[in-house]
């Protein structure tokens, strides 16, 4: 059993605190439709002191780009073995997109509420959401260029500019997100995973030139 210092223990603690913070605030974003949720709310919740959470985050909007940052960080824990090594490209697609998905159904209505407050510039917290969501599309579109490239080279695709190739992949793949996020009877998980990933590499029909899941 590997002991830990008292140090080490103080960033466990400190680290649960943070993380606890932000999965009450996300789900009190998402639960009122707005971002202007009251710090003490979000601290009775999470059961901690006010001043604790400025402990963390010196504000709502610095707290706001953290509910989102931390869907990419777990988006990331979950994938990670797939972009590992060289694994096949349709593999490291389906995690992406599969993780992706997942993420959205533990907290719909905060995608939701984050998408449209990032499109409302006026909105209290589209700047700090407008932010966020760049650095992670930069990072998101990184490594689906690189999977393009892979899949080129490999023949999965045709040839395609790797830049353009992961464009459209985002494209397809934040409106399947934005409609999930609105879809009161969505496919079960994979059902939905594997439905995107054909469309995005067969178009309108599968592999053997049928329509994909009719």
């Amino acid at each position: 059993m590997v002991r830990r210092s008292p140090e080490q223990l103080r960033e466990v603690i400190r680290d649960f605190r943070r993380d606890q913070i932000i999965d009450v605030a996300r789900h009190l974003f998402g639960e009122r439709g707005t971002t202007e949720v009251a710090m003490d709310e979000i601290a009775v919740e999470a059961g901690v002191a006010r001043s604790t959470i400025y402990v963390y985050f010196s504000g709502r909007d610095e707290l706001l780009r953290a509910c989102l940052s931390r869907m990419y960080e777990q988006l990331q824990e979950a994938t990670a073995g797939a972009w590992k090594d060289n694994a096949d490209p349709r593999q490291r697609l389906r995690a992406m997109v599969r993780g992706l998905l997942e993420r959205i159904d533990e907290n719909p209505a905060f995608f939701r509420l984050a998408v449209a407050t990032q499109a409302t510039p006026r909105v209290p917290g589209a700047e700090a959401l407008d932010a966020e969501f760049l650095i992670i599309g930069l990072e998101l579109g990184r490594m689906f260029e690189d999977l393009v490239r892979q899949g080129t080279a490999g023949g999965l695709f045709g040839p395609v500019d790797p830049a353009r190739g992961a464009a459209l992949i985002g494209q397809q793949v934040l409106g399947a997100l934005s409609v999930r996020a609105g879809d009161p009877t969505p496919l079960p998980l994979d059902d939905a995973a594997d439905e995107l990933c054909e469309f995005i590499l067969f178009g309108l029909t599968g592999p053997d030139g049928r329509a994909v899941h009719p």
